[in-house]
């Protein structure tokens, strides 16, 4: 059994871990309202570039010539935008995007596709450095500080790879957030771009009307499209960033708990070894009185 200094040892030292998980959860609490702020700016805006795009598609404008829509009849290059953290200390929530990622890459490659990865994380690209994989492009994750303008870039860069034909398809691999408590990985398809066809019911008796555009649905498909991805991105990567500071929170939160159950059943432990000493002291002192008479 250990002696009391041992024990009083350890209690100091769960002590002190208890402070650091304490710490960083308040800092992944912080973190993750000031992300959940933006997301909660961004979604209405992203839900609105949807409608501006369903409700030209449901007035008759032809999609089919703009790029940003033109399937390849037989893809056979496809380039997933992997979003992960860069540090660990989150639960599952790298390893749960990884699995979903290599999943839908294996399905990928199970059709005859040549799969790309540009990859945004330092533990994704960790992982695949670890396993060989080859990727496209790695980089680090900005976390709650990437902005629009980072979106702007990464879209366009995207979009020359699709356009010039260098890459058929482009999917976004991340974790997405479905309520304040419920985030899931997630797949979905960027490129070419599939709307999704967010539509105000109470407008849909307009939606036969013989609409007058200025400028013309053209001009407006040419600055929609490019912002619509821009959007979406932007989304995807807070989405992804809240995740994981609500992943990390659960984490601290979990492992300051243990730690102080812990502390708890290290103090009985420390009790009792006192208490046992104690009792050897007095039955000491008893039996060398008693000998003395």
């Amino acid at each position: 059994m250990a002696n009391q200094r041992d024990i009083k040892r350890r209690i100091k030292s769960v002590g002190n871990t208890k402070k650091i998980t304490s710490t960083m959860e308040m800092v992944a609490t912080a973190k993750m309202k000031k992300v959940q702020g933006r997301l909660g700016q961004s979604k209405p805006y992203e839900l609105k570039v949807n409608q501006i795009i369903s409700n030209l598609m449901a007035a008759g404008f032809s999609t089919i010539q703009h790029p940003l829509f033109k399937e390849v009849a037989q893809p056979s290059r496809t380039l997933i935008l992997q979003i992960s953290g860069n540090r660990g200390l989150c639960g599952s929530y790298n390893s749960r995007v990884l699995e979903k990622t290599l999943d839908f890459k294996e399905q990928l490659e199970s059709e005859g596709k040549e799969v790309m990865m540009y990859v945004i994380g330092k533990k994704a690209s960790s992982y695949y450095n670890f396993i060989k994989m080859p990727m496209q492009k790695f980089g680090l994750n900005l976390e709650d500080k990437f902005s629009f303008d980072d979106a702007a870039k990464l879209s366009d860069e995207l979009t020359k790879l699709f356009v010039s034909g260098e890459v058929h398809e482009v999917y976004v691999s991340y974790t997405k957030v479905f309520s304040s408590a419920n985030q899931k990985p997630e797949v979905f398809k960027l490129l070419p771009i599939v709307p999704e066809l967010e539509v105000d019911h109470n407008a849909l008796p307009m939606a036969n009307m013989d609409y007058i555009f200025e400028p013309n649905p053209a001009d407006i498909f040419s600055y929609i499209l490019p912002l619509y991805l821009k959007v979406k991105i932007f989304t995807c990567f807070l989405e992804a960033s809240y995740s994981e500071q609500f992943s990390r929170r659960v984490a601290m939160k979990n492992a300051t708990d243990a730690a102080k159950e812990m502390i708890k059943e290290l103090t009985i432990s420390y009790n009792r070894v006192r208490q046992d000493k104690i009792t050897t002291e007095i039955s000491e002192i008893v039996g060398g009185a008693a000998a003395l008479e």
